[in-house]
């Protein structure tokens, strides 16, 4: 088995356990866990807002890296090398989408 499979799926679960106190707006606002954008800290509706909907973001992040995986376990040991790439480009593009999403969202947050 492709090492990376293994690699993948460690940081699908991460991602996934890390969303769901988010999500549930169970963490409250401090320097360590969460969105730590400026726009979270101007307020505790803004930070649960902020990191309930990043939380939903990283998610779905996590879930995509774990289908990534999953379809890694199929590919031909021939063509490893290729599905490293695919599946790295999967995990950095991701992350630039939910970063950039969540700043969107934190900028129309603050206009509404």
């Amino acid at each position: 088995m492709n090492p990376v499979i293994v690699i993948h799926l460690v940081a699908a679960i991460l991602a996934i356990a890390a969303s769901m106190p988010l999500i549930r707006r169970k963490v409250k606002r401090n320097h360590w866990y969460g969105m730590r954008i400026p726009a979270a800290f101007e307020s505790e509706d803004a930070w649960f807002d902020i990191n309930q909907y990043g939380g939903r973001l990283f998610l779905v992040w996590g879930l995509v890296i774990a289908a990534t995986a999953i379809v890694g376990a199929f590919v031909e040991k021939k063509n490893w090398v290729t599905y490293d790439w695919a599946a790295l480009v999967v995990v950095v593009v991701g992350l630039a989408i939910v970063v950039m999403k969540v700043s969107s969202y934190a900028r129309r947050r603050r206009g509404a």
